[in-house]
């Protein structure tokens, strides 16, 4: 039973390994992954007065929202399309566990985009708890890779995916107080923020940013976050079988 598990794991590791190699560590995607999250925070504090410590958190999430997620919506429909996803059915795995893989890759990305900008970013705003912090960048980069596959599951071609994904993406960013004070956002849109999965990771991060920590807050935040992750991981995979039968 051990040795099983061990190398089913081994298995989701290559996936996780070929699909980073392949899709994910590219130059134009890291440049992608690093320029989007300054260039939409910039679009957005032009002309306004924004707290370093609230925005920060804010482009770190970003960074991990669209590095983990982002590349999902070309890499499953890319192997549909071509067939090569295929292989991967009749390999002795279940697809609850190649999804697992797909996820892993995306997870891995989006934990060193948002490193690199957390690196970049403490000189302007120190972080209150560095192991917090962490901690939540890893439950973020993998909840966000999940999302993508979520989103880019029902698809069997790159211009099906897309355009959904990023309209999805686009309109999360400014619905789920990225940059804006989630107490000055009007009581509609708070009410929709709390069904975001990015509401709860900008929150994590910022508490674990922020001096004025509320570990109960960040435990919540956090946790549900790993609800998220769970729900569409399972989803995807659910929904991956039914377009393929």
């Amino acid at each position: 039973m051990t040795n099983r598990i061990v190398e089913d794991a081994k298995k989701i590791f290559y996936i996780a390994e070929k699909d980073a190699r392949i899709y994910f560590f590219k130059g134009p995607n890291l440049t992608f992954g690093l320029i989007l999250p300054i260039v939409l925070y910039l679009a957005f504090a032009i002309g306004r007065t924004v707290d370093s410590a609230f925005a920060v958190a804010g482009i770190v999430a970003i960074a991990s929202f669209f590095g983990a997620g982002a590349i999902q919506a070309v890499s499953l429909p890319l192997e549909r399309r071509t067939g090569t996803f295929n292989s991967l059915v009749t390999a002795p795995l279940s697809l609850f566990e190649i999804m697992l893989g797909k996820a892993l890759a995306g997870f891995f990305f989006g934990i060193v985009l948002s490193l690199i900008y957390t690196v970049v970013l403490i000189p302007f705003s120190p972080i209150s708890n560095l192991i917090l912090f962490a901690g939540g960048i890893i439950v973020s980069s993998f909840m966000f890779s999940t999302f993508g596959l979520f989103l880019s599951a029902p698809f069997r071609d790159i211009p099906q995916a897309m355009p959904p994904a990023t309209v999805v993406r686009i309109a999360m960013v400014f619905l789920a107080g990225v940059f804006t004070p989630f107490a000055m956002l009007p009581t509609i849109l708070q009410t929709i923020a709390y069904a975001l999965p990015l509401t709860y990771s900008v929150s994590a991060l910022r508490q674990a940013w922020s001096v004025t920590l509320n570990l109960q807050t960040f435990v919540v935040d956090c946790s549900i976050q790993i609800a998220f992750a769970i729900l569409f991981l399972v989803a995807a995979t659910k929904i991956l079988q039914r377009t393929m039968e």
